[in-house]
């Protein structure tokens, strides 16, 4: 590997970066659509909520609540899927739900922010080729600036980002080049970045030289699994493209597209979760674990692990 510094969308670099408190403040401040400013940030226990099929690039442990008692849940995913809308309504409710012990009072319920920073496009609309950002609300559909207060969700499309074509605040700006820029081959931090200390200080905490050689080993693993996943859902949906076109010429060109497009995911989802069991086994001993981060059941991660 001849890099220089490494990506900070992957695990372990981003759990390095936004495990510093005052990294992750800046980084909300700048890209939320926040009533207030942020001031001081407290890290928070997380919950592993249940695995949901085709979502095993995700991270989920950062957490925090701001001066007021607002929660934020940061994840950083990789690829999408249609199932990670119930993912995020289930988090965050989970939040809400954690803050309210018995007999407490629901006024002192606090507000919950999920944040989603997305690897991958879900809205592919013509209309929607320059929207990066995502806020949504619960709104009266009638008059929607009546918002029933108390749960957003925040996603941020990173492959729509083009800071040349729009006009942001500076450091909003930084960090999405920080996420979306660092890492890829040939990458030097220029001016803007290194005369922002925020920005500048993640970039260091990305630098190659920073990590364990076991660090750089389970780096390259997780992209050697990442790669393998997209493969799976690339091939299996190029499959079911053409067998759901051969079933069209019988029921109907539309339907048969359908049908075999969601079979041939479904295949591929499949492979996609053993490719990624057999890359964790030779990294971690906890077959739980394992279960959680691949989607499968934990008797078929120790059948595997017998036959390795």
């Amino acid at each position: 590997m001849n890099l220089s510094y490494l990506d900070p969308k992957i695990d372990l670099v981003f759990k390095r970066v936004f495990s510093r408190a005052n990294l992750l403040l800046d980084f909300l401040n700048a890209v939320l659509p926040l009533d207030a400013p942020i001031e001081s940030l407290t890290y928070l226990p997380t919950e592993q909520a249940p695995q949901v099929p085709g979502m095993r690039f995700s991270i989920v442990d950062v957490k925090c609540c701001d001066q007021s008692g607002q929660v934020f849940i940061v994840e950083m995913q990789m690829l999408w899927t249609d199932a990670y809308f119930s993912r995020i309504l289930f988090s965050g409710a989970q939040a809400i739900i954690n803050q309210l012990s018995s007999g407490a009072a629901y006024q002192s319920l606090c507000r919950v922010y999920s944040v989603t920073v997305l690897n991958d496009v879900f809205e592919k609309a013509p209309g929607e080729k320059d929207r990066w950002l995502h806020h949504y609300k619960i709104t009266r559909l009638a008059e929607h600036d009546k918002v029933l207060q108390g749960l957003q969700f925040v996603i941020l499309e990173l492959p729509k980002f083009t800071p040349q074509t729009r006009v942001e605040k500076q450091v909003t700006a930084l960090w999405l080049r920080f996420l979306c820029e660092t890492g890829k081959s040939g990458f030097v931090p220029d001016e803007a970045f290194l005369s922002y200390p925020p920005v500048a200080n993640a970039v260091k905490l990305t630098e190659f030289k920073g990590y364990s050689a076991v660090e750089i080993e389970s780096y390259q693993k997780y992209l050697d699994a990442l790669s393998n996943e997209k493969s799976f859902l690339l091939d299996a949906e190029t499959k079911g493209r053409a067998q759901g076109m051969e079933e069209g010429r019988v029921e109907g060109m539309e339907e048969g597209i359908e049908k075999g497009r969601v079979a041939g995911l479904q295949e591929g989802i499949e492979k996609g979760r053993l490719a990624v069991a057999r890359n964790l086994l030779a990294l971690l001993d906890d077959d739980e674990a394992i279960a959680q981060a691949s989607g499968l059941a934990l008797a078929a991660i120790k059948k595997l692990r017998q036959g390795a």
